[in-house]
């Protein structure tokens, strides 16, 4: 049977592609001129694509979304 890799890295190499493939769909949604729905939902995307990468980067414990507030926070303050 073939060595797999452990499961902490398989998890954050999923993060990472899922924060790319957010970025990727971030662009692919706006197209010039764009009205303020576009815009708004490719920031939200590209906010969530940085939250993944970050997530993955750093092996934030729980949910994607507590990576970014996790940066600025100190240690005993951290969310999970």
């Amino acid at each position: 049977m073939a060595d797999l890799p452990p499961p902490q890295l398989f998890g954050r190499a999923l993060r990472i592609l899922a924060g790319l493939a957010c970025f990727v769909g971030a662009f692919l949604v706006i197209d010039l001129p764009a009205d303020v729905g576009e815009l708004v939902g490719a920031a939200a995307l590209a906010l969530l694509g940085l939250s993944f990468v970050v997530g993955g980067l750093l092996a934030n414990p729980g949910c994607e979304l507590t990576a970014l507030p996790n940066l600025v926070l100190e240690k005993k303050r951290h969310f999970f």
